[in-house]
């Protein structure tokens, strides 16, 4: 079955909050970066909500970021404030639910830098939730910012290579989030966290943008698939991305490396096809189909239960699955990671 993929960035920061552009501003950019879509998530407040709609022809939807010293979490499809609650992030949680709101749990596992903000940093620290979507498990800006430990590093990082040492997501996440869907379909995604910060240092001899919004948006973007294109009228639009979304029925791509085009991941069992995201019921022998552009040095990874289970080169390849287990795919390009797709739970 052909599917419809919508590419954007989700965990962005406007005026609204501590970001320095204006939500027109962001989805400028975000067209001229070629995304289809946006989620602006500012800190503790909705009240970019009435800026939702159709920007420069890219989809924009607002949510928010709550809570302040740790457990930030990103509060989606909700129209009410949600009140932060920094020592009980269940309750946080529990009121995005009860708005039939997706709820993600940001940066999980970030540790500052020496170099901003005296090394501050909001992590989070209670696993005992539950109830929540899924899981920032790659955080552009805050995993940038994690591997600044020194000045003449942060020049080389900032100016000459700021790509340089972004190769995968924060490897604990990946692990919780292994960890979890074992038990239960969760929603691993990736966030930008941009906030266009203007910098200046040592008189103003530096200054720099980190990082201009439209070079954030041809980073690490989510990819969603739908089984129909999305409608003209926003209501409608915002749901089936939300639903796409809520069902993990998407994949994360660093653009840096290329588009996603040609990229599919599924499972056939009993003449039916499943996508990424959906479960595959007991049944006779499951076939699982990769597809990815051939390239030098390009391979695919396959992961059952978050253990490596295949290795084989980009291209097409076939596995026949002998036992249930959650099974994902990572396509690397070199030692660069290019694709990280959600699972398909095979019972």
């Amino acid at each position: 079955m052909s599917l419809h993929l919508y590419t954007g960035n989700i965990h962005i920061h406007s005026t609204y909050s501590d970001g320095h552009g204006t939500i027109p501003e962001i989805a400028a950019a975000a067209k001229a970066a070629g995304l289809d879509f946006i989620v602006v998530t500012d800190h503790n407040t909705l009240d970019g909500l009435a800026e939702e709609g159709c920007h420069h022809g890219v989809l924009t939807l607002c949510g928010s970021e709550l809570n302040n010293d740790s457990h930030h979490c990103l509060a989606l499809n909700i129209t009410q404030p949600v009140p932060t609650d920094d020592l009980n992030p269940q309750r946080v949680i529990d009121r995005i639910s009860s708005q039939g709101g997706l709820s993600f749990i940001a940066h999980p596992f970030e540790r500052g830098s020496p170099l901003v903000m005296n090394g501050l940093h909001f992590p989070w620290k209670r696993w005992d939730v539950y109830g929540f979507t899924g899981i920032e498990v790659w955080n552009w800006s805050s995993q940038w910012r994690d591997a600044l430990r020194g000045a003449l590093q942060a020049l080389y990082i900032g100016y000459l290579n700021p790509a340089g040492h972004m190769i995968a997501p924060c490897q604990k996440a990946v692990a919780r989030f292994d960890e979890i869907t074992r038990q239960r379909p969760l929603v691993a995604i990736a966030g930008s966290d941009n906030h266009a910060w203007p910098i200046r240092r040592w008189g103003g001899v530096v200054r720099r943008v980190i990082f201009p919004y439209e070079y954030a948006f041809r980073t690490i973007n989510n990819c969603l698939l739908s089984h129909e294109p999305l409608a003209g009228d926003i209501a409608t639009a915002k749901k089936q991305l939300y639903d796409a979304l809520r069902r993990g029925r998407c994949f994360i791509v660093n653009r840096l490396l290329g588009e996603p085009h040609d990229v599919s991941f599924t499972a056939e069992s009993n003449g039916l096809e499943y996508q990424i995201g959906e479960q595959v019921p007991p049944g006779n022998l499951t076939r699982l189909t990769v597809r990815s552009p051939r390239r030098p040095q390009g391979r695919s990874l396959l992961f059952r239960d978050g253990l490596p289970f295949r290795d084989f080169p980009s291209g097409e390849a076939t596995v026949y699955l002998e036992h249930p287990g959650t099974y994902r795919l990572e396509v690397w390009r070199g030692n660069r990671l290019w694709i990280f797709t959600n699972p398909i739970y095979v019972c």
